[in-house]
């Protein structure tokens, strides 16, 4: 009998180990998706994609998705200072007189994290504006969408000039200024 419990013992903590490798699988069959990088278009290297991204759209416009840009300035019309905040551009396309890049800024207010703020932007080399509009946050409470311009600095590491207002059909925010170095 002894014998055959420990069989039985045996056969329990394998199915056990079983029941985990397969649970381990499932997680890293659904997550697997998620942090793999995106599928290269038809006939492009990835070599390409990261090149492509890293070079100018054309000559003589920056590429606004190299580095993350903090702000170091941001002061709405009541005074609070958003400095600290980030905007982080991820894709940029050139539309031929024109550029537009899509992101995020992530909203800070001291040590407060605020939310993030998915945006859309267009760029115009003639006359180094950048605009930006605000097309949702993740914290409607806090947050409410907005609509940015400023103007890229010459060297391309500044955006000075800074202004932002409301964006039509949005919940009303406070005017303000804004400044940002990469």
């Amino acid at each position: 009998m002894e014998g055959q419990s420990s069989r039985n013992s045996l056969l329990a903590s394998g199915t056990v180990i079983a029941a985990l490798i397969s649970g381990v699988t499932a997680l890293v069959t659904a997550l697997l998706p998620w942090l793999l990088p995106e599928k290269a278009p038809t006939g492009v290297e990835p070599a390409a994609i990261v090149a492509m991204r890293d070079a100018p759209a054309k000559s003589g416009v920056p590429n606004l998705t190299i580095g993350t840009w903090t702000i170091v300035s941001s002061v709405d019309d009541a005074g609070n200072d958003y400095a600290g905040s980030t905007l982080r551009f991820l894709t940029q396309h050139d539309l031929g007189e024109r550029v537009e890049a899509s992101g995020f800024f992530e909203w800070r207010f001291g040590q407060q994290a605020l939310g993030r703020e998915q945006v859309v932007a267009t760029y115009d080399p003639a006359t180094r504006q950048l605009f930006i509009e605000g097309k949702y946050t993740d914290n409607p409470e806090v947050l409410a969408p907005g609509s940015f311009s400023a103007e890229l600095s010459e060297d391309g590491r500044q955006l000075v000039n800074g202004r932002w207002g409301n964006v039509p059909g949005e919940r009303v925010g406070i005017l303000g200024t804004w400044e940002a170095r990469r």
